[in-house]
């Protein structure tokens, strides 16, 4: 599956609307970046280049108060000022990675023109679960629309808990023919966006008991790490390292 080619130019420039939506943490900015077209790894860098220039700019000013000293005391003043301003900025750029981990924290919904940026081409794992409209249970089976039904609601639980993987459902029309609809419920697992695990019918429908018991059938396949933490959470060796800076 690939995604349409978009003649459209895309800009990092965000509208009225969509400051408004993350002002009020209905979304983040990763979130409304892709929501534009960018791909996962370039809203990553987008953000990064932002916080780049803030860090240039806080550096900026610092060197500018320190220069402004005229041996009164002042010096001492402008570098509190300096380093105040500095700790700011870490504080935000932490604050800003935890916002853009939990705009990957959802479940997010795939369709056949953006499985090339949601899937194809993300980078590390990817996790899709295929959810059957009820409309379709006289050609998949009494009962799968409400199995694929569980197998999105386990995979949603684990995308609330950990943030080391995307994942992803999709419509199983959008996925697979007609004639394989019988085969559901489908849980497929890629990285770097080569299939790697394949989970159909039974073998689905006993991973998706609950969200704790996909994430365990996710560790056995090392999609996931055994103990991994929650969902959303800046590591401590990320925090150390922005607090070194």
């Amino acid at each position: 599956m690939s995604g349409l080619p978009s003649t459209t130019a895309r800009t990092t420039v965000l509208s009225e609307f969509d400051e408004m939506m993350i002002s009020k943490s209905i979304a983040t900015r990763e979130q409304r970046l892709r929501a534009k077209g960018f791909t996962a790894e370039q809203a990553a860098e987008i953000l990064e280049a932002e916080a780049e220039e803030v860090a240039a700019e806080v550096n900026a000013a610092a060197t500018q108060q320190l220069a402004q000293g005229d041996g009164d005391g002042s010096d001492d003043d402008a570098g509190a000022d300096a380093d105040a301003a500095l700790r700011a900025y870490r504080a935000a750029r932490i604050a800003e990675l935890k916002a853009a981990q939990a705009g990957r924290a959802e479940l997010v919904q795939v369709t056949k023109s953006t499985w090339e940026a949601d899937v194809a081409q993300a980078a590390g794992w990817v996790v899709v679960a295929l959810h059957a409209d009820p409309s379709l249970e006289e050609q998949a089976g009494r009962g799968v629309p409400a199995q694929c039904a569980a197998l999105v609601a386990a995979l949603r639980d684990v995308a609330a808990r950990w943030s080391d993987v995307r994942c992803c459902q999709i419509a199983a029309l959008d996925a697979i023919p007609p004639s394989q609809l019988g085969k559901l419920p489908g849980l497929f697992c890629y990285r770097d966006g080569a299939l790697c695990h394949s989970l159909m019918g039974a073998e689905a429908v006993g991973a998706a008991r609950s969200g704790p018991d996909l994430a365990r059938t996710l560790a056995e396949l090392g999609v996931l790490a055994p103990g991994a933490g929650a969902g959303g959470a800046v590591s401590d060796h990320e925090s150390d390292d922005l607090d070194s800076d």
